[in-house]
């Protein structure tokens, strides 16, 4: 099968821009994940500050961080559902 999908004419540059394609957008899911982990951190600091002294952290300041893991979480999905999409393909 590799050798009829990759060697062959005819799906050479499918089977090389498929590749790249999932190669680089599993690359950017795990950034993804990196960011996510990240946010956790600074949110989770944000929730501590406000509970250690009220009124330290301002509402803005609250949705501010809410807003940012909307934006990562969204290009997450969409990432997600295109490799989703794509791994059936190769079995075909």
């Amino acid at each position: 099968m590799f050798r009829s999908f990759f060697v062959n004419r005819q799906w050479l540059h499918w089977s090389l821009a498929g590749s790249v394609f999932i190669l680089v957008a599993t690359w950017y899911q795990v950034q993804l994940d990196v960011q996510i982990n990240e946010w956790f951190g600074d949110f989770y600091n944000l929730v501590q500050k406000a509970l250690a002294t009220p009124g330290a952290v301002t509402f803005p300041e609250f949705l501010a961080q809410l807003v940012t893991f909307g934006k990562i979480a969204g290009v997450y999905v969409l990432i997600a559902t295109l490799l989703g999409m794509s791994r059936p393909m190769l079995k075909m």
